[in-house]
Protein backbone atom coordinates (compact mmCIF):
# COMPACT_ATOMS: atom_id res chain seq x y z
CA UNK A 1 0.00 0.00 0.00
CA UNK A 2 1.39 3.42 -1.00
CA UNK A 3 1.77 5.83 1.91
CA UNK A 4 1.21 9.56 1.44
CA UNK A 5 1.68 12.06 4.26
CA UNK A 6 0.16 15.52 4.56
CA UNK A 7 1.12 18.58 6.58
CA UNK A 8 -0.06 22.15 7.14
CA UNK A 9 2.63 24.79 7.58
CA UNK A 10 0.32 27.07 9.61
CA UNK A 11 2.29 29.85 11.36
CA UNK A 12 5.24 27.63 12.22
CA UNK A 13 8.85 28.43 11.55
CA UNK A 14 10.24 26.58 8.55
CA UNK A 15 12.63 24.73 10.87
CA UNK A 16 9.72 23.24 12.80
CA UNK A 17 8.05 21.98 9.64
CA UNK A 18 11.33 20.47 8.45
CA UNK A 19 11.71 18.77 11.83
CA UNK A 20 8.23 17.24 11.45
CA UNK A 21 9.05 16.06 7.94
CA UNK A 22 12.27 14.43 9.07
CA UNK A 23 10.53 12.70 11.94
CA UNK A 24 8.13 11.18 9.41
CA UNK A 25 11.12 10.26 7.20
CA UNK A 26 9.57 12.19 4.32
CA UNK A 27 11.86 13.25 1.50
CA UNK A 28 9.58 15.10 -0.93
CA UNK A 29 7.17 18.00 -0.37
CA UNK A 30 4.37 18.27 -2.90
CA UNK A 31 2.95 21.76 -2.44
CA UNK A 32 -0.82 21.61 -3.07
CA UNK A 33 -1.46 25.32 -2.53
CA UNK A 34 -2.94 26.91 -5.63
CA UNK A 35 -0.64 29.88 -5.03
CA UNK A 36 2.68 28.78 -3.49
CA UNK A 37 3.22 32.01 -1.60
CA UNK A 38 2.29 33.46 1.78
CA UNK A 39 2.30 37.18 2.56
CA UNK A 40 2.01 36.52 6.29
CA UNK A 41 4.57 33.72 6.40
CA UNK A 42 7.15 34.40 3.68
CA UNK A 43 9.31 31.51 4.89
CA UNK A 44 6.81 29.33 3.03
CA UNK A 45 7.06 31.16 -0.28
CA UNK A 46 8.22 28.69 -2.91
CA UNK A 47 11.42 30.65 -3.53
CA UNK A 48 12.31 30.48 0.17
CA UNK A 49 10.98 27.03 1.00
CA UNK A 50 12.40 25.00 -1.86
CA UNK A 51 16.09 25.76 -1.17
CA UNK A 52 15.55 25.42 2.59
CA UNK A 53 14.17 21.93 2.04
CA UNK A 54 16.91 21.05 -0.42
CA UNK A 55 19.56 21.89 2.15
CA UNK A 56 17.98 19.24 4.38
CA UNK A 57 17.83 16.62 1.63
CA UNK A 58 14.10 17.08 1.00
CA UNK A 59 12.78 17.67 -2.50
CA UNK A 60 10.08 20.15 -3.47
CA UNK A 61 7.56 20.23 -6.30
CA UNK A 62 4.50 22.41 -6.86
CA UNK A 63 1.33 20.35 -7.36
CA UNK A 64 -1.17 23.19 -7.14
CA UNK A 65 -2.12 22.90 -10.81
CA UNK A 66 -3.44 19.39 -10.20
CA UNK A 67 -4.25 19.26 -6.49
CA UNK A 68 -5.00 22.92 -5.72
CA UNK A 69 -8.30 24.10 -4.24
CA UNK A 70 -8.73 27.11 -6.53
CA UNK A 71 -9.50 25.52 -9.86
CA UNK A 72 -10.34 27.79 -12.80
CA UNK A 73 -12.76 25.51 -14.67
CA UNK A 74 -16.18 26.70 -13.53
CA UNK A 75 -17.84 23.44 -14.55
CA UNK A 76 -16.61 21.99 -11.24
CA UNK A 77 -18.45 24.62 -9.19
CA UNK A 78 -21.94 24.59 -7.76
CA UNK A 79 -24.22 27.47 -8.88
CA UNK A 80 -23.65 28.91 -5.40
CA UNK A 81 -20.01 29.32 -6.36
CA UNK A 82 -18.11 26.67 -4.38
CA UNK A 83 -15.86 23.98 -5.81
CA UNK A 84 -17.34 20.48 -5.65
CA UNK A 85 -14.42 18.31 -4.65
CA UNK A 86 -15.93 15.04 -5.85
CA UNK A 87 -16.62 16.48 -9.29
CA UNK A 88 -13.11 17.85 -9.62
CA UNK A 89 -11.29 14.75 -8.37
CA UNK A 90 -13.02 12.74 -11.12
CA UNK A 91 -11.45 14.99 -13.76
CA UNK A 92 -8.52 14.20 -16.10
CA UNK A 93 -6.57 17.07 -14.56
CA UNK A 94 -6.75 15.58 -11.08
CA UNK A 95 -5.93 12.12 -12.45
CA UNK A 96 -2.79 13.58 -14.03
CA UNK A 97 -1.78 14.73 -10.56
CA UNK A 98 -2.20 11.17 -9.33
CA UNK A 99 -0.07 9.93 -12.22
CA UNK A 100 2.68 12.36 -11.26
CA UNK A 101 2.38 11.29 -7.62
CA UNK A 102 2.70 7.65 -8.65
CA UNK A 103 5.90 8.42 -10.55
CA UNK A 104 7.45 9.72 -7.34
CA UNK A 105 6.20 6.75 -5.34
CA UNK A 106 7.65 4.37 -7.94
CA UNK A 107 11.02 6.02 -7.37
CA UNK A 108 10.80 5.21 -3.68
CA UNK A 109 9.98 8.74 -2.55
CA UNK A 110 8.07 9.40 0.67
CA UNK A 111 5.83 12.33 -0.32
CA UNK A 112 4.05 14.89 1.83
CA UNK A 113 1.16 16.99 0.54
CA UNK A 114 1.69 20.45 2.02
CA UNK A 115 -0.89 23.19 2.41
CA UNK A 116 -1.37 26.07 4.84
CA UNK A 117 -4.08 25.03 7.32
CA UNK A 118 -2.89 23.55 10.60
CA UNK A 119 -5.74 21.06 11.03
CA UNK A 120 -6.43 18.69 8.12
CA UNK A 121 -10.11 18.85 9.07
CA UNK A 122 -10.12 22.42 7.74
CA UNK A 123 -8.08 21.83 4.60
CA UNK A 124 -8.71 20.65 1.08
CA UNK A 125 -5.54 18.53 1.28
CA UNK A 126 -7.57 16.18 3.48
CA UNK A 127 -11.17 16.77 2.46
CA UNK A 128 -10.50 16.81 -1.29
CA UNK A 129 -7.13 15.28 -2.19
CA UNK A 130 -6.66 12.73 0.58
CA UNK A 131 -10.29 11.65 0.41
CA UNK A 132 -9.90 10.84 -3.29
CA UNK A 133 -6.59 9.08 -2.75
CA UNK A 134 -7.91 7.01 0.16
CA UNK A 135 -10.79 5.79 -2.00
CA UNK A 136 -8.16 4.56 -4.47
CA UNK A 137 -6.32 2.61 -1.79
CA UNK A 138 -3.54 4.97 -0.73
CA UNK A 139 -2.76 5.09 2.98
CA UNK A 140 -3.01 8.68 4.19
CA UNK A 141 -1.17 9.92 7.26
CA UNK A 142 -1.72 13.51 8.40
CA UNK A 143 1.22 14.98 10.32
CA UNK A 144 -0.08 17.20 13.13
CA UNK A 145 1.73 20.12 14.75
CA UNK A 146 2.80 18.01 17.75
CA UNK A 147 4.27 15.38 15.39
CA UNK A 148 1.47 12.89 16.04
CA UNK A 149 -0.22 11.20 13.09
CA UNK A 150 -3.91 11.21 12.22
CA UNK A 151 -5.11 8.66 9.67
CA UNK A 152 -7.77 9.32 7.08
CA UNK A 153 -9.99 6.81 8.89
CA UNK A 154 -9.69 8.91 12.03
CA UNK A 155 -10.60 11.97 10.00
CA UNK A 156 -13.62 10.09 8.65
CA UNK A 157 -14.81 9.57 12.21
CA UNK A 158 -14.35 13.24 13.04
CA UNK A 159 -16.53 14.14 10.08
CA UNK A 160 -19.24 11.67 11.04
CA UNK A 161 -19.16 12.86 14.65
CA UNK A 162 -19.64 16.45 13.52
CA UNK A 163 -22.31 16.03 10.88
CA UNK A 164 -24.08 12.85 11.97
CA UNK A 165 -23.44 12.58 15.73
CA UNK A 166 -26.54 10.44 16.31
CA UNK A 167 -25.90 8.02 13.47
CA UNK A 168 -25.88 4.97 15.76
CA UNK A 169 -29.27 5.69 17.26
CA UNK A 170 -32.27 3.59 16.12
CA UNK A 171 -33.94 6.53 14.37
CA UNK A 172 -30.82 7.73 12.58
CA UNK A 173 -32.29 6.99 9.16
CA UNK A 174 -34.86 9.73 9.73
CA UNK A 175 -32.06 12.13 10.59
CA UNK A 176 -30.20 11.51 7.33
CA UNK A 177 -33.20 11.40 5.03
CA UNK A 178 -33.55 7.65 4.86
CA UNK A 179 -29.98 6.86 3.81
CA UNK A 180 -28.77 3.48 5.08
CA UNK A 181 -25.50 2.94 3.22
CA UNK A 182 -22.55 3.80 5.53
CA UNK A 183 -20.39 4.73 2.53
CA UNK A 184 -23.00 7.20 1.32
CA UNK A 185 -23.42 8.65 4.80
CA UNK A 186 -19.67 9.27 4.90
CA UNK A 187 -19.80 10.80 1.41
CA UNK A 188 -22.55 13.11 2.64
CA UNK A 189 -20.36 14.16 5.57
CA UNK A 190 -17.51 14.93 3.19
CA UNK A 191 -19.83 16.98 1.00
CA UNK A 192 -20.97 19.02 3.99
CA UNK A 193 -17.36 19.70 4.97
CA UNK A 194 -16.54 20.46 1.35
CA UNK A 195 -19.22 23.14 1.26
CA UNK A 196 -18.02 24.59 4.56
CA UNK A 197 -14.37 25.08 3.58
CA UNK A 198 -14.33 25.25 -0.24
CA UNK A 199 -12.89 28.05 -2.32
CA UNK A 200 -15.67 30.21 -3.76
CA UNK A 201 -15.89 32.15 -6.97
CA UNK A 202 -16.15 35.89 -6.49
CA UNK A 203 -19.28 36.29 -8.60
CA UNK A 204 -21.29 33.02 -8.52
CA UNK A 205 -24.47 32.78 -10.50
CA UNK A 206 -27.73 33.36 -8.65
Amino acid sequence: MDIVFTIGHSNHEAEHVIKLLKRAEADLVLDVRSSPWSKRYPQFNREELSPALKRQGIGYEWFGNWFGARQTDESFYWPAGWLNYAWYTASPNFREGIRQLDLHLAQGKVPVLMCAEKDPFDCHRAIMVSRALSLLGYEIRHILADSSIQTQAQLDKRLLDKYFPHRDEPDIFDLIEGETDPAQILADAYLKRNEAIAWRLENPED
